[in-house]
């Protein structure tokens, strides 16, 4: 699986299983709805709206499944050293903050090498 968008699609698809689980976890263990544990599901199901795009080539589309990835890997980091450093340890939060950037650092690696490749092919193409 080495296409960008392929990788895109997993990463979609494990963001919106982390954000349900988190939520009827949450609401299994507390009996309370947290509506922040939705937040992976939402960005997991606008990068899964970009799926398309990137398969087609469309490299604003692409850039944006970037920048929304970005946003998610340094928001987790961000989390996961809160936690950890903080007073909650390591838990539910931290396994699905710590998929959430390894995913991330995943998608995003997938996606450089495809904008590389692609300025690449542009560049032959351009010189023949």
């Amino acid at each position: 699986m080495k296409e960008a968008y392929q990788i895109n699609k997993v990463y979609s698809l494990v963001l919106i299983l982390a954000g349900a689980f988190g939520f009827i976890a949450r609401y299994y263990e507390i009996g309370d709805w947290q509506f922040t544990a939705l937040i992976p599901l939402f960005f997991g199901v606008i990068l899964f709206f970009c799926t398309p795009g990137i398969r087609k080539e469309n490299a604003a589309i692409g850039h944006v499944a970037a920048l929304l990835t970005s946003l998610l890997v340094i928001t987790a980091v961000v989390m996961l050293s809160k936690g950890i450093f903080g007073d909650a340890g390591w838990g539910r939060k931290q396994w699905i903050f710590l998929i959430v950037i390894l995913g991330g650092i995943w998608s995003l690696r997938s996606q450089i090498n495809y904008f590389r490749a692609q300025r690449r092919r542009k560049a032959t193409q351009a010189k023949s």
